[in-house]
């Protein structure tokens, strides 16, 4: 059986355990997926109409809603949780002048049906928008969009407590352990997936470094960008306490105006419902400032293009896209900085703690961080290899959209793979002990030879009788997997050279009992 390497795609190893019996949580252990009509689960205020009004209108109440894929015929019912968060710019598609924004965005629904059919349920939610790029002044924009992005976190905050009630006081309609959620944003909902899971204090927002969250007044002073009794707070829990004109005549919005309103907040006996959640991850996105991260909060799966032109990989300036072309708003950090932090303070540890047979993707991370994969040299150089369109351009004006469609689910799957087994250490679920226990084999256990290498053509790989290789992967230094063979039940195989460059790969072969990487070198 030949092993097809014409695609060259951004994929880590898809794995075979120690059997071949399927693991919930890492293998499809379901081929269906059941996907419901968004649904309103909470509201709050949105300053879209305002916006659409050029501010002749007041704020209005917008549904928050989540739409649920889950696992067909599944009879399991306290299932882990992912609450997922589109990008869009903090602007509805196709206005935001990006190629995507909504809960139906291909990438969206893809990643959404994959973690459903390994058996988790996953909520796709919106969330408010609404800010004002086009003004010239760039201490304006960034006070819009600081105010954009704590109005998301109030909504993501608003999020988990439904679901927390829901397990409580509707008799658990989704099936999950409130216990278990992972908060997953791609893009601007990666801004919000970081911020929900480290801006936990309304005054880190006023202490950031260099004060870049204080407005100054016209008239001498400042005033915070976000100021908590007006807007709310940062988990959406309190009602507005005040009404402050000089705030008011900064933002021009109507004085008396509601931003916030509570969702959720307590059971029928008073006991509140708590807004934490148990890892992040992020595609792409920032973090308002580094110093939001602290010692003791949550572990981070992050994937991020380096050369990102939008949001930066280390610390710098924020480009937001727009119609009308990038703005820049404020300095923030992104995976390659927060990584490193979260490294010093200890938070991804348990990732440490994955056996590397399980785990190919740690022997090719580039970026030296457990929790952290990154991307690089992608096609054209996008920031986003993973979504992709129906059309190169949209109604909004975006122009360039990826529309290979094969090429976006290739980088799926290295970050389904990636993903896997973080997660089941992390929310420690079923599959962890699973993986734990599956053994690192040597050459001698399975009596491998591979011959001739170096090669210039073909690579032969056989190993004992009664050691049958059952997948065989092949992957270049940068973590590209090049072809994958799973089902091969056979104790000889050849590894086809076809138009693979002079170099160095990784063979990853999967046994009954275990697995094994080796080098392999074409000249």
């Amino acid at each position: 059986m030949r092993i097809f390497t014409r695609l060259l795609t951004l994929v880590l190893v898809c794995m075979s355990y120690a059997s071949n019996a399927q693991t919930r949580y890492v293998d499809d252990v379901f081929s269906e997926v059941n996907v419901t009509a968004p649904t309103p689960v909470a509201s709050n205020y949105t300053i879209l109409q305002w916006i659409a009004s050029q501010g002749q209108l007041p704020v209005i109440r917008q549904p928050l809603v989540a739409q649920f894929y889950s696992p067909k015929g599944d009879t399991e019912t306290n299932r882990p949780l992912i609450i997922y968060i589109h990008t869009g710019n903090f602007f509805p598609f196709p206005a935001n002048g990006s190629c995507g924004g909504t809960l139906a965005d291909s990438s969206n629904v893809e990643i959404a049906k994959r973690l459903a059919k390994k058996g988790y349920v996953v909520a796709m939610v919106n969330y408010r928008q609404g800010w004002n790029p086009f003004d010239n002044n760039e201490l304006i924009r960034r006070y819009f969009l600081i105010n954009a992005a704590y109005r998301g976190v109030q909504d993501m905050s608003t999020y988990v407590r439904y679901f927390r009630r829901s397990v409580k006081e509707f008799g658990n309609p989704h099936g999950i352990d409130a216990e278990k959620i992972t908060m997953w944003g791609q893009g601007t909902g990666g801004y919000l997936s970081l911020a929900a899971a480290y801006l936990n204090q309304y005054s880190e927002i006023v202490a950031a470094p260099g004060g870049k969250f204080i407005l100054p007044l016209p008239t001498g002073g400042t005033v915070p960008m976000v100021i908590e009794a007006y807007n709310g707070n940062i988990d959406a829990t309190g009602p507005i306490t005040t009404v402050d004109a000089t705030y008011n005549s900064l933002s021009q919005l109507r004085i008396g105006d509601t931003l916030c309103i509570p969702n959720h907040v307590a059971d029928p006996a008073g006991n509140p419902y708590s807004s934490d959640f148990a890892l992040a991850v992020n595609m792409g996105g920032a973090l308002g400032d580094s110093s939001w991260v602290n010692t003791g909060e949550i572990p981070l799966i992050s994937y991020h293009v380096t050369t990102d032109p939008f949001a930066p990989c280390g610390t710098d300036i924020l480009n937001v896209p727009t119609p009308t072309g990038p703005k820049a708003v404020v300095e923030v950090s992104g995976s390659c900085e927060i990584a490193k932090i979260i490294e010093r303070k200890g938070l991804n540890n348990v990732f440490k703690t994955i056996p590397s047979v399980v785990d190919p993707a740690s022997a090719t991370n580039i970026s030296g961080y457990p929790g952290f994969y990154e991307f690089r040299s992608t096609p054209n150089n996008t920031s986003s290899p993973w979504e992709w369109a129906a059309s190169a351009t949209t109604a909004g004006g975006a122009t360039g959209c990826n529309t290979d469609g094969i090429s976006a689910r290739k980088y799926i799957d290295t970050i389904m793979t990636y993903f896997t087994p973080r997660a089941c250490f992390a929310l420690n679920l079923p599959c962890k002990d699973k993986l734990i226990n599956t053994k690192d084999l040597t050459d001698v256990d399975v009596q491998l030879m591979i011959a001739p290498n170096p090669a210039s053509l073909d690579v032969t790989i056989t190993t004992a009788d009664n050691a049958p290789m059952k997948a065989v992967t092949v992957y270049d230094i940068t973590g590209r997997v090049l072809a994958k063979n799973v089902n091969i039940d056979q104790s000889r195989f050849v590894v086809e050279r076809n138009n693979l460059n002079n170099g160095l790969y990784f063979v990853k072969i999967d046994f009954d009992k275990g697995s094994l990487t080796k080098k392999i070198i074409f000249e």
